[in-house]
């Protein structure tokens, strides 16, 4: 996040107030306000402000907030032998690092990830937990199925020959020029005609037919992907946006309706362009770092073994990345789609083989059967606006395919402190996913991109605020004869379906029906308006009490919006199901989800540590406490909140059962439309509005430039205005 300047907050009737932002976000010790588009309650006239501007804030609990929390008997009720700089400096750090390129993503499968797994291992000895949890270790394995991976070339194949010339039978395989797709059949060989069928669409509505006059039964049929015309605004195929018949899926069904035996898709030159281009992008940044490495080592005293050994592992890591970003560009240049590129078939789904071709060699079958070269018919196609498909009865192709399934072994990462007394035997759990999405690819919301995706907040954030709580345990339970076993686990592959919490509750290291609770950690970085979700508050007996009690506690309470659900998308929901209580804390989704852009510097620090507090004194009432918590089943439909993202720069007075307008901040979307002070708003998008909250929930669920059509009152006057709402400014 970027340094803000001082940041004037729109007049409280009570007085006006400054506060400054930084991108470590500490805030101002205030009552809670709602920054941005969530609200403040005032003490007089029942206030309620949609604010003009939008920061994130946090806030650093003093030590004697600290000390003046209830606690059990017997825990020490020091302010932890941290102080709230030092907790601050080593939240900041854990994630730095986590969250580095160097990690490249922590994507399972990557070496990123077991360099993660590493240092959580090392920091919780540091910490003082237990780590020799699985044979003297503290990592519990399992294997994950990535996706499909080529057996070998013997497998994978073309075989052309031309029956009308001396030319000898030519063959491609794997890394020249072929390459199997996994969603076509996973083993199986086929014979027959090549048919060059254009781009493969039958589209009656549209007048266009590539298979018009073509046998195509037992044939092994060529197809271009995408569509005709498709740089021109006036094609029939929906201007410059894809139809359906662009699609693989349409594309393969539409071969096997005619009969076809086997399917060849030749990737277009553009998205040979393009992904060239990101591969040579890519290529560059690790070049990038490699060059920085080569400094730092240079730089690095021989005394300093373990840095340098550090360093030059993360050379030979960057070394591998560039020779394989190498093979995918000689790949690339080629137009070979990648294994997965085009989807991957179900189980129970019939296919046939499909395999990608190099479009230099679908040139020179077409060069040889029909005299005409693949971009000259492309051309054709596009000019006239009609099928240009051709029958190469001479050419006679044998194709062959071999995918298995590509698995890769990841970690979940254990560290314990044992229990003390009679509680000793039970145990509570404090987990954070580690891993993320790697370089793009499964599971980005940035289709197409290869870079870093840092995962700062999605998942560093918890996993770092993990740490923290362990740290706080270690401390503050120190003078205590009592209390139950806290794990404290880093879970790997979540981003694959939740498999390392899955797979711990499938073989647990502790026996689930002693354990009484799991806290779960997930995108805990992004505090924004003060705003703290928290969901399982109705898995367990007085879970929603314990957590208003806690939070009531807190030298800055947060503003909690609490879900009673045990399920949803993440590794809380695997214990859930297995009857045992949990608590999810929660900061919020945005747009950086899943995209490169989730980085360190958006990461609100000052919020990480009040959440590390909060998360601690629950974590010490569910340890010491004298009973467990009965589990309780709860729906399993959840809300995902999200963070805000659009404002109309209003602020709002609830009032007899109506909602006022108390000031419209200029410049803003609201006054641009007319709004005034003064009007009261009826209606929002055809919504029925009697408090400000439903605006403030309607507006949530929007983003910026949306058009808002809203029926307001002005004196005696019904008014209809539409505002288009604005971004809101950045963090």
């Amino acid at each position: 996040m970027s340094t803000q300047p001082n940041i004037s907050i729109l007049p409280q009737h009570t007085g006006e107030r400054e506060i400054a932002s930084s991108h470590v976000s500490i805030d101002a010790k205030r009552d809670p306000v709602q920054m941005g588009l969530g609200c403040r309650q005032g003490n007089l006239g029942h206030w309620i402000w949609i604010l003009l501007v939008s920061f994130t804030v946090g806030s650093f609990n003093s030590a004697a907030a600290q000390s003046g929390v209830n606690l059990k008997a017997g825990v020490n009720t020091e302010a932890s032998s941290q102080s709230q700089s030092e907790q601050l400096q080593q939240l900041q750090i854990d994630m730095e690092y986590l969250a580095s390129d160097e990690l490249r993503g922590r994507g399972v499968g990557d070496e990123g990830i077991n360099v993660a797994a590493d240092y959580l291992v090392k920091r919780m000895k540091d910490i003082g937990l237990n780590t020799e949890v699985w044979q003297e270790s503290a990592k519990q394995p399992f294997e994950v199925l990535l996706g499909a991976q080529a057996s070998n070339k013997e497998n994978n194949f073309i075989e052309v020959q031309t029956t009308n010339s001396d030319q000898e039978t030519q063959r491609w395989t794997l890394d020249e020029g072929f390459g199997p797709l996994a969603v076509g059949e996973a083993i199986g060989k086929q014979s027959g005609p090549l048919v060059f069928a254009g781009y493969g669409i039958t589209a009656k509505d549209l007048e266009y037919d590539d298979y018009e006059g073509l046998n195509t039964s037992g044939a092994v049929v060529i197809v271009l992907r995408k569509e005709p015309q498709r740089n021109d605004p006036e094609s029939r195929f929906n201007g410059t946006d894809n139809t359906q018949y662009a699609l693989f899926n349409t594309k393969i069904k539409n071969a096997m309706d005619h009969g076809a035996a086997a399917l060849v898709i030749v990737n277009d030159q553009d998205s040979v362009n393009e992904a060239t281009k990101k591969i040579k992008e890519e290529k560059e940044r690790e070049l990038a770092r490699l060059q920085q490495i080569n400094q730092e080592l240079a730089s690095t005293p021989i005394i300093n073994a373990a840095k340098r050994r550090q360093l030059r592992s993360s050379k030979a890591n960057i070394n591998a990345a560039i020779q394989s970003l190498e093979r995918d560009r000689r790949v690339a240049e080629r137009g070979v789609l990648g294994m997965s590129e085009a989807g991957r078939r179900r189980p129970d789904q019939k296919s046939i083989p499909i395999v990608s071709v190099g479009r230099d060699v679908v040139d020179q079958w077409l060069r040889t059967a029909a005299g005409k070269a693949l971009a000259e018919i492309e051309a054709t196609i596009d000019e006239t606006g009609k099928p240009a498909s051709i029958a190469m009865p001479q050419s006679i192709a044998s194709v062959s395919v071999g995918i298995e399934p590509l698995n890769a072994e990841a970690n979940n990462v254990l560290g314990f402190l044992e229990g003390k007394g009679e509680l000793a035997n039970e145990t509570v759990i404090v987990g954070a996913h580690y891993d993320h999405v790697g370089m793009g690819g499964n599971g980005s919301l940035a289709p197409g991109t290869i870079a870093v995706h840092n995962g700062a907040d999605d998942n560093a954030s918890g996993t770092v605020t993990m740490l923290s709580v362990a740290k706080q345990m270690v401390t503050r339970l120190s003078d205590s004869q009592n209390y139950r076993r806290i794990v404290f686990m880093g879970f790997s592959a979540e981003e694959r379906g939740l498999l390392g919490s899955k797979h711990y509750v499938k073989q647990p290291r502790f026996p689930l029906e002693s354990t009484v609770s799991m806290i779960n950690l997930d995108m805990v970085g992004r505090l924004l308006d003060n705003e703290l979700t928290v969901y399982g508050t109705g898995s367990g007996e007085d879970f929603e009490s314990l957590v208003d009690r806690k939070n009531s506690e807190q030298a800055e309470p947060f503003r909690l919006f609490k879900m009673a659900s045990g399920y949803g998308p993440s590794d809380h929901q695997s214990f859930n199901e297995a009857g045992i209580p949990v608590l999810f804390f929660f900061t919020g989704i945005h747009n950086d989800y899943h995209r490169p852009s989730d980085d360190f510097d958006k990461i609100n620090f000052g919020g990480l540590t009040r959440i590390t507090d909060i998360v601690s004194d629950i974590t010490i009432d569910l340890a010491t406490r004298e009973s467990r918590p009965k589990f309780a089943e709860t729906n399993r439909r959840v809300e995902i909140r999200r963070q805000m993202t659009a404002f109309l720069g209003i602020a709002l007075q609830d009032n007899d059962g109506g909602v006022i307008v108390a000031q419209v901040t200029e410049p803003g979307p609201a006054a641009s439309a007319g709004i005034q002070a003064g009007d009261r708003i009826n209606k929002i998008a055809d919504r029925d509005i009697s408090t400000a909250s439903e605006v403030i929930d309607w507006v949530r669920t929007q983003t910026p430039g949306n058009p808002a059509k809203i029926i307001l009152k002005r004196d005696e006057e019904t008014l209809e205005i539409t505002v288009e709402l604005g971004k809101r400014p950045a963090q």
